[in-house]
Parts: structure tokens; C-alpha cells; sequence
């Protein structure tokens, strides 16, 4: 008669495989502790980042997924992975102060896919949902090859940070009577400490928004300058650029623009008297895309007008701008 034994079954050999696999990768980059999973709450590891060999104050939990064929749970376009959440867990993450990041270990490939979970379901009411499905980015992804981790993830950490801040200040709605002497010492004190800190963030904001106006302002100097040594060509200049170099569309996506209608643009919202850092911030990247593109056409001009002469200058600049 056969002895009766425990089953080790293939999920068991799945899940302690990608675990082992994640903690083996992100302890290259943190210090990464397995806790107590006797009671499964959803929170497999507690990580501290690590920079130049010490800990850092970016803290985060993981939730670890693991599969032999991450295949059947990729969609369509092969972009993305989706994973099914319940929704109790997604709610014992929202109570935590760190974000929760969720891993899927595919163990066949040893290769490691994350996202931050929470972002995805920040405004919804899920109430009335039994379980939530989590997209995970084919993009976002770490194995025992990679060097360092993209800012990507820290940055996840210090937005989670924001946000668990945002829900604090929220909480105090639910604060509606005050009862004694002890209630009213207790909420001034709160309220002061809040408003310290929404000081500092203020301040932080204005400092993040003069530093933005200051590298637009140096982009669109310098655009304008490399504009003018072009013009100066403008017999070879225009044979790509049959309206000017001013009136030539070098920025890209669906909106493109010429640096006139940037330049432009900027001077209607300074005149608006309005603050906008989602604003500011599009009109950088545009201005900075047209200065790259500007620079490597400036640099193909001066070569094509004199290609015999060191425009030393010229190379300079684009390897500071552009890298190479």
C-alpha cells in the first residue's frame, strides 16, 4: 500500500521559483526581505532602495506572480500583460505607505515584469468589484542582466508618496466633532504640521516652475541662434527648407510646429498671466525636440556649404546637446 505524502504541486514549484528568481534580481538593488506569508495579505516583499552602497528612504512592498508562459497573459498587441487582483488586496495596498509594486516572474525566460498597481485604479470605486485586472507593461521589465533600476520605478515610489499624502489630507473630513480641550490642541497641532509641509511644496513647485521658464528660455536662445547661422546659408538652406528656416515645421507628433509658432506660443502664456506647469512643461519638450532637430540640420548645412573647414563649434555643441 502507498504511504500517503504531501503534494507539492505545480503551482507551489511555480510560485517558490519566481520568488527566489525576484529576490535573487532585486537584491542587486535593494535590500529585498521575504516576510511572513502564512497568512497571504497580498505582500510577499518589503525592499529599500540602494544607491553608492547605502539604503535610501524609498521604500516599497512587492506582490510576487509567477508563470512558465507569460505568453497566455499578454494581450493582443503584445504590449501588455494583464493579471487578475481581488479587490480586498488592492485595498489592503491603498492602506500602506510605501506603494506595492506587482511582479510577474516568468521563470522559462528569467525575465521579470512590474508595474505600480495602484496607479491604475486610483479614482475608482470598487465597491462592487470582486477582483480588479492590472495591466503590466512589456517595456517594464528587469532580469539578472540588468545594471541598475530605471527611474522609472523610483519614481513610482516618490508619486505614491504624493498621493498617500493627498489621501492623509482627506481623512480629515472624517474628523467632526471635537469634544474637549484635548481634541482642539490635537487638531491645531495637525493642522500646522500640514500646513508646513504644503508650504514646502508650494515653494517646491515655484522652484520647479522657475527652473522650467529658465531652460525653455536657454533652448529657444540657442534654437534662434542656430535659426540665424542657418539663414545665413540660406542659399543651401533652402533647399530643404523652401519657406526659411523660421517658417520649417521640426517638431514631431500630431501638432507640428515651426519655432516661430513655439516662440510665439510661449509669449501668449507668459502675457496670460496664467501658471500651468502641464503647460510650461509641453511647451519644453516641444522647444527642446526643435532645438535637437535644428542643431543636427545645422550641422549637415555648415558640412554640406564648406565641407572642407573644422566646424569645431558646431561638433562641440552637438555632442553636449544631443550626445554625439
Amino acid at each position: 500500500m502507498k504511504e500517503k505524502l504531501p503534494t507539492f504541486t505545480l503551482n507551489q514549484s511555480v510560485g517558490n521559483r519566481a520568488a527566489s528568481e525576484l529576490q535573487a534580481v532585486m537584491q542587486k538593488f535593494s535590500v529585498f526581505q521575504e516576510i511572513d506569508t502564512s497568512q497571504d495579505l497580498g505582500i510577499d516583499f518589503i525592499g529599500t532602495i540602494i544607491e553608492n552602497c547605502h539604503p535610501t528612504k524609498y521604500n516599497f512592498n512587492a506582490q510576487c506572480k509567477g508563470t512558465d508562459d507569460s505568453e497566455i497573459k499578454m494581450n493582443a498587441g503584445k504590449t501588455e500583460f494583464t493579471y487578475s487582483i481581488k479587490t480586498q488586496t488592492i485595498n489592503y495596498w491603498r492602506q500602506k505607505k510605501d506603494v506595492t509594486f506587482l511582479f510577474l516572474v516568468d521563470i522559462k525566460k528569467e525575465i521579470i515584469f512590474w508595474t505600480a498597481p495602484l496607479r491604475e485604479v486610483e479614482n475608482r470605486d470598487l465597491s462592487k468589484q470582486d477582483s480588479v485586472t492590472i495591466h503590466i507593461p512589456v517595456n517594464n521589465c528587469i532580469s539578472s542582466k540588468t545594471d541598475c533600476l530605471s527611474s522609472t520605478f523610483k519614481f513610482e515610489i516618490i508619486r505614491y508618496y504624493a498621493c498617500f499624502g493627498q489621501d492623509i489630507v482627506s481623512q480629515l473630513n472624517q474628523i467632526q466633532h471635537i469634544n474637549d480641550n484635548n481634541d482642539i490642541a490635537n487638531m491645531l497641532e495637525l493642522m500646522a504640521v500640514l500646513e508646513k509641509n504644503m508650504t514646502l511644496v508650494k515653494n517646491k513647485y515655484d522652484e520647479i516652475i522657475d527652473e522650467l521658464n529658465n531652460k525653455i528660455e536657454e533652448d529657444l536662445k540657442c534654437t534662434l541662434n542656430y535659426c540665424v547661422r542657418l539663414d545665413q546659408m540660406d542659399d543651401v538652406v533652402r533647399q530643404y527648407c523652401p519657406n526659411g528656416i523660421f517658417n520649417t515645421k521640426f517638431s514631431s507628433g500630431a501638432n507640428k510646429k515651426t519655432i516661430k509658432e513655439c516662440k510665439l506660443e510661449l509669449e501668449q502664456y507668459v502675457e496670460s498671466d496664467t501658471i500651468s506647469y502641464e503647460k510650461l512643461y509641453e511647451l519644453s519638450k516641444e522647444i527642446y525636440e526643435i532645438r535637437c532637430n535644428i542643431l543636427g540640420f545645422l550641422r549637415e548645412m555648415v558640412y554640406e556649404d564648406m565641407p572642407f573647414t573644422n566646424h569645431a563649434d558646431i561638433d562641440e555643441e552637438c555632442i553636449r546637446v544631443l550626445g554625439y
